[in-house]
């Protein structure tokens, strides 16, 4: 059955945008990435590095519509989230762009490739009118701060910090004691920086910071560890449940 739905998903519903001439929404531009990314991992040797450079071909209609800061930005965040949840990795910058190659309304066309950093920086270059390339400081943000996305959380399941939550992104962030850290604990276990959690290769990882009890993860002592979804860490007494957000 799984595979009969994921069949009508990638042949019919793009037929019918184009016979009946129906407005492409932000959600098939999230679902169209989401198979190419599937689709890519597949072929690769070891199934779980995924390109990250992508451009969505659609109509001068469609193109007026969708290729917004906003839109954009939400593409990004998802094909991140996605990267997290099937547990591949990415190297490189991820860019996403959206090309206006005159077909008709209700068309998509979605291609991928990796590239290097030096190519990249080619490219950005090169970038034209008719293309929007976003990458992490593509836009210029307010007092000149980087644009953020959140992916993941934490949550804090038990002890004096119960139901804390922390949304956490591209951006590096501090666990412990002191009022310094992005995630501040009040557990007399926790040293005052116990971890942090990296973003490589975009995935999470989180390091033990030399804490005086260690850092665990699903019960396991650990220097470095990369997440997946549902992941506990152990800091101290307190327990951090580690979700993407949906």
């Amino acid at each position: 059955m799984a595979k009969w739905e994921s069949f009508l998903e990638d042949h019919i519903e793009g037929f019918f945008n184009r016979r009946f001439s129906s407005s492409l929404e932000p959600v098939e531009l999230e679902k169209a990435l989401v198979r190419e990314l599937v689709r890519c991992a597949k072929d690769t040797p070891d199934g779980r590095v995924v390109p990250n450079a992508y451009t969505l071909t659609v109509g001068a209609d469609d193109y007026a519509r969708l290729c917004s800061e906003r839109v954009l930005a939400d593409l990004h965040a998802a094909v991140e989230r996605q990267v997290i949840a099937e547990n591949y990795f990415m190297d490189g910058t991820l860019s996403i762009d959206m090309k206006n190659e005159g077909a008709g309304k209700g068309s998509l066309d979605v291609t991928s490739r990796f590239v290097a950093a030096d190519e990249a920086a080619g490219e950005k270059k090169e970038t034209t009118s008719h293309t929007i390339v976003l990458e992490k400081t593509s836009f210029a943000r307010p007092l000149n701060l980087p644009r953020t996305y959140e992916l993941a959380s934490l949550t804090a399941l038990n002890g004096e910090d119960r139901d804390s939550y922390l949304a956490i992104g591209e951006q590096q962030i501090y666990i412990g004691r002191l009022d310094k850290n992005d995630f501040i604990l009040m557990d007399a276990n926790v040293s005052r920086l116990h971890a942090y959690v990296a973003y490589e290769r975009h995935r999470h990882v989180v390091h033990d910071a030399g804490s005086t009890n260690g850092t665990l993860v699903n019960g396991k002592p650990v220097q470095a560890a990369c997440l997946a979804p549902g992941d506990d860490i152990q800091v101290g007494s307190t327990v951090l449940r580690y979700e993407v957000i949906h």
